[in-house]
């Protein structure tokens, strides 16, 4: 069974608390719950498969950066990604006109997925791929 919930900044470190990250990840981590206005995590069978989120740089943005962790678990169930993320990409879109983000370069599976999601990408920076998500991105790719 899928399940997707939205989440607080509470609930998501409790949640974590047993990927045993290293100290870097948990920092990350931990500034993402904390400066994140909205967190979703989804859970397959009752087990973490993904975390994401936004943090808009101000509270008066009309955009707002993308984070996303998964686990193992999501790789036995991609298809369940794909089907909610467009439904909880509409939902940022609502509130954050443009959503934007870096993939990893050579992360093709991702970026499969953000292009899928409407993004369009800019000139890599180093090791990552920064692009950005708009509704009429989503739209001009979905119709």
């Amino acid at each position: 069974m899928t399940e997707i919930k939205k989440i607080n900044g509470a609930q998501a470190t409790e949640i974590v608390k047993d990927l045993r990250l290293n100290d870097a990840g948990q920092k990350s981590m931990d500034f993402a719950f904390l400066m994140s206005t909205i967190i979703w995590a989804m859970f397959i069978d009752g087990r973490l498969a993904c975390i994401w989120g936004v943090i808009p740089p101000t509270l008066m943005s009309y955009q707002a950066y993308l984070w996303f962790y998964t686990t193992d678990v999501i790789k036995e169930h991609q298809f369940c990604l794909v089907r909610h993320s467009q439904m909880a990409i509409d939902e940022i879109l609502e509130e954050f006109p443009s959503i934007v983000g870096h993939a990893t370069m050579g992360a093709d599976k991702s970026i499969r997925w953000l292009k899928w999601l409407g993004a369009e990408f800019g000139p890599p920076q180093g090791t990552g791929l920064p692009f950005r998500i708009t509704k009429q991105n989503r739209e001009l790719r979905h119709g």
